[in-house]
This record gives structure tokens, C-alpha cells and sequence, in this order.
């Protein structure tokens, strides 16, 4: 069997096992930036039955030394990424018996940096953000919508770039997020000035974006020409947009919004687990206990907590 069909029946066995969309595509490439590697560096190597241990060494001591065309080298992060997807390319292997043993485990992932986040806004900084957005125009209208939204639930840039119109329940003031990173999906509350933002943004706005198109695809939040967005799109159009207007020296981008409102939660004495829950974080310690809040205690405690949720409404147009 040729490496390439080995990678084409790896993504195949991802989507059997109900792997997301960006999980399938970014394993599959993975494991083919490593079969590059072999073709390049091991030519001699015709199968994967050949792979030694003195070769996967090589091949994390490649990803340490590489260099992108700044000069950069690639972040640690970036290497655990590429190398536990290595380690899970290999239990493949093992388990279609196409190798007799995961030689991937004497892979040591390099130690994690300290993350560090920066550019988290103040409360006051998140409210200039917001003041300065004057919904005059459909394309106001659309990134004030979305920035509320970023900051009323700390959703995710690829989560925000997917969300369906049928994903948001403006009556019950939540949204749905759908197979979120790790193909998980959770309802978080969204608050009122989010709600009536969407809610303009719906009435008055979208309309505008889809002028000249056939037909909707149903995204909530749609560019100029009717496009979704991904995650460099929408940062390039509406945050920067948004920035310029703010006049703020902080570079923003989306995940500044879900940085900022975690931040303030804390801040306000929310207990972690309800952050977690809000967030979809799935790796801390305490997730056996925050996956038993309910929907509705997590927006109880959003609205009396959230820093934009304790003020009266009184939006400005």
C-alpha cells in the first residue's frame, strides 16, 4: 500500500470516527507533511513497516530546527501539535496492523511554553470598543453584532465563523455552538446586548450582505459579499475595522474578546467551573464537575456576574 493511500484511508477512518471537519483536515495534513519528510530525507524508506525510531528522532529533531521564510522557527506548541498528531497517525497504523509497534512512544513532546496572554482588555478599554461601533450602516450593524457576541459568551473565532442563524435562540438568549473544538458542542447563555445587536443585525443588516446572491447559506454572520467568514477574513474586515475606530494601541483580534471576558469573569468572583463551561474548555481538572451546571444556572450566573449584563440596557444606534 502507498503512503498515499495510507493517508487517504486515515482520514477516512477520522471520519468514521466522527471527527470534525477541521480534525480530519488538519490530521491528514499532518501525517502527509510527515510522509513529505520521508520521501525527502528517507527515500530508501518504501513503507511504513521500514519507519525506525532513529527516524521519527530525526523527524522531531526537523520540526525543532525548522524554519519558516521569516526566519522563524516553529513555536513549541506548534511542534506538540504536529508530533501528537504523529502519535495518533501511528496508533492508526497499529490498529489496521499495517505496523506491529507504535514506535511513536518514544516521542518525548517537547515541554509546553508558559502561555502568556496578552492584549487582554480592561472593562473600560471593551467598553470603548463597543461605544465607538456606530450601527449606521448594514456593515456597523453586522460587526457590533459580532463583537457583543465575542464578548457576551467568550465564543471561539472558527465557532463564531460557523454559527448557523438556527444556532442562535434570541428568546432564551442562548446559542448553540455545534461540534466545537474537539467535536464537542455546547449551549452558552449570550445576554441582552447581544441579543438585541443579533437581533438588529438580523432585521436590518444581512439582508444587505446577501444582495445579489442565489441563495443563503444560512451562516449567522456574513462578509460584504455574502461570504462566511474564517478566521483571517473576519479578523482583517471587522476587527481591524473595529480597532480603527476604537483608537486603541492594543492590536486586537477575536480571541482578545474571549481572552477579556474570561478575565472579567474571574475578576468578578465567578467560580472557574462556570467559566470552563462557558468557554468549552475540556482540559482542566474540574470538568467532571462543571459538566453538571445546567444551561440554566450558567445563565444565572451570566447575568448576574457578566459585566455587560449588570448594567441597565440602553443600546445606542
Amino acid at each position: 500500500m502507498t503512503f498515499e493511500q495510507i493517508v487517504h484511508n486515515y482520514k477516512e477512518f477520522l471520519v468514521s470516527q466522527n471527527c470534525s471537519d477541521r480534525t480530519i483536515d488538519s490530521y491528514g495534513s499532518y501525517a502527509k507533511r510527515f510522509i513529505n519528510f520521508l520521501q525527502k530525507y528517507y527515500p530508501r524508506v518504501m513503507s511504513v513497516e521500514m519507519i525506525t525510531t532513529d527516524v521519527l528522532m530525526d523527524y522531531q529533531n526537523y520540526l525543532s530546527n525548522y524554519e519558516w521564510k521569516n526566519g522563524e522557527l516553529l513555536s513549541i506548541s506548534t511542534q506538540r501539535l504536529l508530533l501528537r498528531a504523529l502519535k495518533n497517525f501511528f496508533r492508526y497504523l497499529v490498529k489496521k496492523d499495517l505496523i506491529l509497534k507504535d514506535l511513536s512512544v518514544a516521542i518525548t513532546l517537547p515541554r509546553e511554553e508558559q502561555r502568556v496572554i496578552r492584549n487582554v482588555l480592561s472593562e473600560k478599554e471593551v467598553l470603548r470598543v463597543l461605544d465607538r461601533i456606530r450601527c449606521t450602516d448594514p456593515l456597523k450593524i453586522r460587526n457590533r453584532a459580532i463583537v457583543e457576541l465575542l464578548y457576551s459568551c467568550g465564543i471561539r473565532t472558527s465557532e463564531l465563523c460557523t454559527l448557523r442563524i438556527q444556532d442562535v435562540d434570541l428568546k432564551e438568549q442562548t446559542v448553540t455552538i455545534i461540534k466545537g473544538k474537539g467535536n464537542k458542542s455546547r449551549i452558552v447563555p449570550i445576554g441582552q446586548y447581544a441579543v438585541f445587536y443579533i437581533q438588529m443585525y438580523l432585521d436590518k443588516a444581512r439582508k444587505y450582505m446577501l444582495r445579489g446572491k442565489r441563495t443563503d447559506p444560512g451562516i449567522l454572520f456574513l462578509s460584504q459579499r455574502g461570504n462566511p467568514f474564517n478566521k483571517s477574513t473576519i479578523n482583517k474586515t471587522v476587527i481591524q475595522s473595529v480597532m480603527r475606530q476604537a483608537k486603541l494601541k492594543k492590536p486586537i483580534s477575536c480571541y482578545t474578546f474571549r481572552h477579556s471576558v474570561a478575565t472579567h469573569l474571574l475578576a468578578n468572583k465567578v467560580d472557574v467551573m462556570y467559566i470552563a463551561k462557558l468557554l468549552g474548555h475540556a482540559s482542566l481538572k474540574t470538568t467532571q464537575n462543571y459538566l453538571r451546571v445546567e444551561i440554566t444556572d450558567l445563565k444565572k450566573m451570566h447575568s448576574l456576574y457578566h459585566p455587560r449584563e449588570t448594567k441597565n440596557l440602553n443600546p445606542t444606534i
